[in-house]
């Protein structure tokens, strides 16, 4: 039975030549030292390690790499893309939010410390990639990363009353929560060949502590992020058979049940009863739907830029209603997170700035969609699995404040990554039936792509 007709991705290796190996280089080892620090924060896991400045001088020796490499694959103009320009757009937006800002200073300090290197590492990222091994690499130090903060986190933090994790380094349990499901479909990929039994048997093990300390966070977003991924992966995955789908989910839902609390539960279950919880619109001027509103009430007032990137908590202790009715008493009111990214970046930026955030998630979901229908079987499977990551993110993203995070760009940077190869330089944005293959010199001096076998045009449709 062919791959179409099964609903699962070939697997099969075009006749062009033998899998492609690609040597570990130096823009590689200091990738995965910024990956660990920038995103995975292992200098808060260990506060001990002298690393004081690393993560700068890290991004400016990967930089430097780039710009140094001769490799035909690691050219920046394979980064033209609607989603990068969005980008970059944002980028511009952040500094022209700096004059009007309720805090100029925490805003210039948000675009140079935070903001910048995120969007650095994006295209660092992105960059790198020369092929499938390289993206590989990238999805392993993604699941390690998660798995050795979950570790730490489970080994240092304690349980509150409510069975929730408290003091979780840098990550709020929310927050935790959200990258433990965008990494989950990470597993299943990592799972298949070429990985042997003690790279599966590190993935099972992975993705049990995964699941534990995902109950562990009594997270609501993130259960429904997971029911969102698992859904996916039921319903829209094309990359494995029905069964394995299915197993897959199940065990994953298996081992959330069998490993959570009855705390965990009750607090699931408040989903079913929104009106009864403090979130509730009127229940509480510190509840989401309060905070939303408000946050939209900046947007509108402020249009053009917004109240200042990263300023949000400065226009709820300032601007917000209740903030001036209680300073007539000398009371402070709290200084909150928006808790939903598009809230937040929206009072933040303006109304451009929400704009472009839809535009980037908005290029990244149609990106992989046209890896998925036009590519070779195994970067349209990758396609899918990180169109699962992107749904998980996604759902999470409607209750954290998570518009900049670090992750999402690192995200993005693996989406860009598999879009280049996928369509190398030249391809003219079409993904049907080429893969990247070596530099073959043509007769302008262009790079050739390598012609898949028939069949394999269109795998997953």
């Amino acid at each position: 039975m062919s791959a179409r007709g099964s609903g699962a991705v070939s697997t099969g290796t075009p006749t062009a030549g033998p899998p492609e190996r690609l040597r570990w280089d130096a823009l590689q080892v200091v990738l995965v030292v910024l990956v660990s620090m920038q995103v995975w924060r292992v200098q808060d896991l260990f506060p001990i390690l002298p690393i004081k400045g690393v993560p700068v001088l890290s991004t400016a020796i990967a930089v430097g790499l780039l710009l140094l490499d001769r490799d035909p694959r690691r050219r920046l103009v394979a980064l033209n893309h609607p989603l990068v320009r969005a980008v970059v757009g944002i980028v511009a937006l952040v500094g022209l939010s700096i004059p009007g800002s309720l805090y100029p200073r925490l805003s210039v300090e948000f675009l140079l410390v935070d903001y910048l290197r995120s969007v650095i590492l994006m295209l660092l990222v992105a960059a790198s990639i020369r092929g499938l091994p390289d993206l590989r690499r990238l999805a392993w130090l993604q699941m390690l990363g998660v798995t050795l903060f979950s570790a730490v986190v489970m080994a240092t933090s304690r349980i509150g009353s409510d069975g929730r994790l408290v003091a979780v380094n840098y990550y709020d349990a929310n927050d935790l929560a959200m990258l433990i499901v965008c990494t989950l479909p990470l597993a299943l990929y990592l799972w298949r060949r070429p990985s042997g039994l003690w790279a599966r048997a590190l993935v099972a093990a992975a993705t049990v502590l995964l699941v534990m300390t995902l109950g562990k966070t009594g997270s609501r977003g993130g259960f429904l992020a997971f029911v969102t991924v698992s859904g996916y992966l039921l319903l829209r995955f094309r990359g494995a058979s029905r069964a394995m789908r299915w197993g897959a989910v199940a065990v994953l839902a298996v081992l959330l049940v069998s490993l959570a609390s009855d705390k965990y539960f009750e607090r699931i279950q408040t989903i079913l009863h929104p009106s009864s919880d403090y979130n509730w619109s009127g229940k509480s001027e510190t509840g989401r739907l309060e905070i939303w509103k408000r946050g939209i009430g900046y947007m509108m007032d402020r249009p053009a830029f917004g109240v200042g990137a990263g300023a949000f908590g400065v226009a709820e202790g300032t601007l917000a209603p209740q903030a001036r009715a209680r300073r007539r008493y000398g009371k402070d009111f709290e200084w909150t997170t928006a808790h939903n990214s598009f809230v937040q970046i929206g009072a933040e930026l303006g109304v451009g700035g929400l704009i472009l955030f839809v535009v980037v998630l908005g290029g990244a979901f149609r990106l992989l969609w046209r890896v998925r229908r036009g590519s070779a079987a195994e970067p349209a499977l990758l396609a899918q699995v990180l169109t699962a990551s992107l749904a998980g993110f996604l759902t999470s993203a409607l209750f954290l404040s998570q518009a900049y995070a670090a992750y999402l760009y690192a995200l993005l940077g693996m989406c860009l990554g598999l879009r280049k190869i996928a369509a190398p330089v030249g391809a003219r944005g079409s993904f049907r039936g080429t893969v990247p293959g070596p530099s073959v010199p043509a007769g302008n001096g262009a790079t050739q792509g390598v012609r898949l076998p028939s069949g394999l045009g269109r795998p997953g449709r």
